[in-house]
């Protein structure tokens, strides 16, 4: 017999943990901007971390709260990723690593429930690989790996998305052979986090080839492709994938011409480029299940993407140029392209008048 499920989860919880993912978001924002040479009082904990801010803190608790809201149970895993982040900000670096593995080991665990309880897929297990790589990178953290923390971070986001990207695909039938080439990527990266710590400069390498791959993979064959001229939220979404896609085939050739060192530029366009145009494309989608908030759509939601697009090409030239008052413009573009968003969507929330409801 199957465990009842709780009805809904209690939506302060929810609200609790969309509060924690920002408030991480805001340490990894500030640090950033410190690193890149604004002169910002936001403290030394967040110059030092803003990277673990921005994946264990920010979107690993965001992941972890869609997860949560989806399977209606484990609310207390985006909890625990969000606080780790507080506790990091307050200087308490060994217990927000402790607590960073066990809300990794909270996120597996749902992925675990939802395989025996509802139904083992394709997807669900390239997502649940996805969890194993936040657990690697949170152990990696707490041993002062952070070359191996940073790609298993960047594995537990990417596998994540084209995880749910894959399902989405079972609407359309794929040719066998592309289906066969997806696996064969999902087994290469999983090579790619086993390999890390024997030979990591070509496991790095490989890690950005396969990366390239499936972004052209995703461009070819993603549902977005036939979705970007579609009204509302449905086409706001496939072009922020289409454009997330090229930031990714970008990341990869910059990793493979040598810019995939810590700090290097292949990193943010990784991060800044494909996982943000992610977050822009599911934002006006996840609101409404997250916090009962129903935004409007609207082409002027793709604004936000666009300036981050343009600060993001602003950053790439300025680091191969060492221009570095380019690189703090850059990072105030960042900012502002984050806090427009955040200002787009809540006056999309706005009713609209009832002449034109």
């Amino acid at each position: 017999m199957r465990p009842s499920q709780p009805a809904a989860l209690a939506r302060h919880w929810l609200l609790l943990s969309l509060l924690l993912a920002m408030l991480n978001l805001l340490a990894g924002l500030s640090g950033g901007l410190q690193r890149l040479g604004l002169p910002l009082a936001a403290g030394s904990q967040t110059l030092a971390g803003h990277g673990v801010f921005m994946m264990a803190g920010f979107f690993a608790t965001l992941i972890s709260l869609e997860r949560a809201v989806a399977l209606r149970r484990g609310v207390w895993v985006p909890l625990a990723s969000g606080a780790a982040g507080l506790l990091a900000w307050a200087g308490l670096w060994p217990w927000a690593a402790g607590l960073w593995v066990f809300s990794a080991l909270g996120l597996l665990g749902l992925y675990l429930w939802a395989g025996r309880y509802r139904a083992v897929s394709l997807p669900l297990a390239v997502e649940a690989t996805g969890a194993l790589a936040l657990l690697w990178a949170a152990l990696a953290f707490a041993l002062g790996a952070a070359g191996q923390a940073r790609w298993g971070w960047s594995l537990f986001l990417v596998l994540t998305i084209v995880g749910e990207r894959r399902e989405l695909m079972r609407l359309r039938p794929l040719p066998r052979w592309a289906a066969q080439a997806f696996l064969c990527a999902w087994a290469l990266l999983v090579a790619v986090a086993l390999l890390m710590g024997v030979w990591p400069e070509q496991a790095a390498r490989l890690g950005w080839a396969v990366l390239g791959l499936l972004a052209l993979w995703l461009l070819r064959f993603d549902l977005a492709r036939l979705q970007w001229r579609l009204p509302g939220w449905a086409g706001h979404t496939a072009i922020c994938l289409l454009l997330g896609y090229v930031w990714l085939l970008a990341a990869a050739v910059a990793g493979l011409l040598g810019q995939g060192a810590a700090g290097g530029v292949a990193w943010h366009l990784l991060w800044l480029g494909f996982v943000f145009a992610m977050v822009f494309g599911h934002a006006p989608l996840m609101l409404p299940p997250l916090a009962g908030l129903r935004p409007r759509p609207s082409r002027w939601a793709l604004v936000p993407l666009a300036l981050m697009g343009a600060s993001l090409l602003l950053r790439t030239l300025a680091w191969l140029g060492g221009w570095a008052d380019g690189l703090a413009l850059a990072g105030v573009g960042h900012g502002l392209a984050l806090l427009l968003f955040a200002l787009t969507m809540a006056w999309l929330l706005r009713p609209e008048p009832r002449a034109n409801a």
